[in-house]
C-alpha cells in the first residue's frame, strides 16, 4: 500500500494493537491515552479520526447517490487543510507513539488507502494528478458503503433523498444535512456535534466559535467563584489565559480554534 506508514487508519490500527498488548501486561495503556489526547487536541488528527470512523463503521446505503453524498460530506472536513500538514502530523504521531514498530492496517487496508487518496486529492486540488487512482479510490469507497448486508435493519435509510449527483468528482461545498442522527449513529454525541460544526460554512463556524469561547469563559468564572483549592484556581486561571489568547481567527485556523474550545469545555465539565 502507498505510504501505508503514514496512513492515519493504519497508524490507528497499529496503536490499538500495541495498546492491547500494554493492557494485557500492565492493565493500562499509556500509548492509547496519548493517542486519544493528541486526537482531541489536534484538528488535523481529529478530522481524520472522524472520516475514517465514519467511512469504516457506517451502515450501508441502499443507493449509490446516498453513499456519494455521505462521502462528499465527509470530504468537506478537509476543504481548508493542506496535504503537507496532514502528512506531517501523521508522521509525527507515528514517530512519537510507534517509533520503529511495524505499521499496518488490521483488516481494512484497501479502504484506508482509498480514504487517504481521496483526502490527498481534495487537499492538493489541481496539484493532484493521479486521477486514475482517485477514481479507483472513490469507486472502492462507494462499493464499501453500498456493500450487501445480512439484515435490512443494518442499512442506513434516508427519506428525504436528493437528486443523483451529476458530477461525483467535484467537491461539494454545501450539502444539506438530512437524517443526520441516522446517518452518523456510529459516532458518539460529542463526535456528532464536532462533525456537524466542522462541515458548516465559515459564517456558522465563526458564530459557533464565539459562542463556545464565551461559554467556556462563563464555566471558568463559575468554577472560580466556587473553588477553594489554590492549585485548582491556578489551573482555571491558566485555562482562562489560554482561552483569552485565542483571538479572532481566519478561516484557515478556525477549525483548530473550535476544537481547542471543545476540548477545553469537555475538561471543564468533568
Amino acid at each position: 500500500m502507498r505510504d501505508i506508514s503514514y496512513n492515519f487508519g493504519a497508524i490507528r490500527d497499529s496503536i490499538l494493537k500495541l495498546s492491547a498488548s500494554e493492557i494485557i501486561k500492565e492493565s493500562k495503556s499509556n500509548t492509547l491515552n496519548s493517542f486519544m489526547d493528541m486526537v482531541k487536541k489536534n484538528s488535523i488528527l481529529h478530522k481524520q479520526h472522524l472520516i475514517f470512523k465514519n467511512l469504516q463503521e457506517s451502515k450501508t446505503f441502499d443507493k449509490d447517490r446516498l453513499a456519494e453524498r455521505f462521502l462528499n460530506q465527509n470530504l468537506q472536513l478537509f476543504s481548508n487543510e493542506s496535504w503537507e500538514k496532514i502528512l506531517a502530523e501523521n508522521k509525527k504521531i507515528r514517530r512519537e507513539l510507534l517509533d520503529d514498530n511495524h505499521v499496518e492496517a488490521k483488516k481494512d487496508g484497501k479502504l484506508f488507502e482509498s480514504i487517504n487518496i481521496m483526502i490527498e486529492s481534495i487537499t492538493k486540488g489541481p496539484r493532484f494528478t493521479e486521477h486514475e487512482k482517485e477514481q479507483e479510490a472513490y469507486e472502492f469507497i462507494i462499493s464499501h458503503l453500498t456493500r450487501p448486508v445480512i439484515s435490512e435493519s443494518d442499512k442506513s435509510k434516508e427519506v428525504n433523498d436528493s437528486p443523483k449527483l451529476n458530477n461525483a468528482w467535484k467537491f461539494i461545498t454545501k450539502i444539506a444535512i438530512s437524517n443526520f442522527n441516522e446517518r452518523f449513529k456510529h459516532l458518539n454525541e460529542s463526535e456528532k456535534n464536532t462533525f456537524k460544526i466542522l462541515i458548516s460554512d465559515n459564517a456558522t463556524k465563526t458564530n459557533y466559535f464565539k459562542a463556545i469561547k464565551q461559554e467556556n469563559f462563563n464555566l471558568i468564572d463559575t468554577k472560580l467563584k466556587e473553588e477553594k483549592d489554590v492549585h485548582v484556581i491556578d489551573l482555571l486561571n491558566t485555562f482562562k489565559a489560554k482561552l483569552d489568547n485565542i483571538k479572532e481567527v481566519n478561516y484557515l485556523s478556525l477549525d483548530e480554534s473550535i476544537i481547542s474550545c471543545l476540548e477545553l469545555k469537555e475538561r471543564l465539565n468533568k
